[in-house]
């Protein structure tokens, strides 16, 4: 048995979790680097491809988010549990609104663009806890390129359902963030982001899902959007 094994073999618990983070980071890299540009997925893919590659994208964020999750409680103490149950208004709500389907999958898209600035400014605040260079960081980053590379093919799956509907763009940076926060408030932060990010993940999905057979089938012509 090799140095490297018997070493990999004695990691603790807590550099494990790191280590399952770092996999997950390489393997979202190799998934972005297969990615065909944006422009080409509009142009050229129908309303049931779109479907398909955010219903897995957004599958796989939804896991990939809960085990981030399970990291940054691990990473930030054993009172993570009870801050991520605090109520924080300034963070974007996990529900998707909206009564008809153009409106809860255009709801799906802003609530995306929502969390962007959340996530950035929780990688910034990791600095205050680990080298930058810490797993959690790491993860969060790969997450802010996921959610940047789904809401576009999400406003992809509106064009081809919906043409010209116009797409309400949230504000670039969050609204209602103290401008400096205290060790506390941004844990509490940080893990309420995550749980809600999870959490609409997991409701993005079954939003999605209720597309295909219904308004995306595998034909030539366009389903109206009601």
């Amino acid at each position: 048995m090799s140095w490297h094994v018997r070493n990999m073999i004695r990691l603790p618990q807590r550099s494990q979790v790191k280590l399952r983070i770092i996999l997950v980071v390489l393997f979202l890299s190799a998934v972005h680097s297969t990615q065909p540009t944006m422009q080409a997925r509009c142009e050229n893919q129908s309303c049931s491809q779109h479907l398909h590659r955010s219903l897995k994208l957004t599958k796989f964020m939804n896991v990939t988010t809960a085990q981030l999750l399970k990291t940054y409680k691990a990473s930030n103490g054993d009172s993570t549990d009870l801050i991520c149950d605090m109520k924080m208004v300034n963070v974007p709500v996990s529900t998707i609104s909206g009564q008809s389907i153009s409106e809860r999958i255009s709801s799906v898209y802003t609530r995306l663009k929502e969390f962007l600035p959340h996530l950035k400014t929780v990688v910034e605040q990791q600095k205050d806890f680990e080298p930058p260079t810490n797993p959690v960081a790491e993860g969060l980053k790969h997450m802010i390129a996921h959610v940047d590379r789904i809401s576009p093919i999400v406003n992809c799956l509106l064009q081809v359902l919906k043409p010209n509907i116009p797409i309400p763009e949230p504000a670039e940076r969050p609204t209602g963030i103290p401008p400096a926060q205290n060790t506390f408030q941004q844990k509490a932060y940080g893990c309420i982001v995550l749980s809600r990010l999870q959490e609409f993940l997991s409701q993005a999905f079954h939003e999605l899902k209720s597309l295909r057979g219904k308004k995306c089938r595998r034909r030539t012509e366009i389903p109206s959007l009601n």
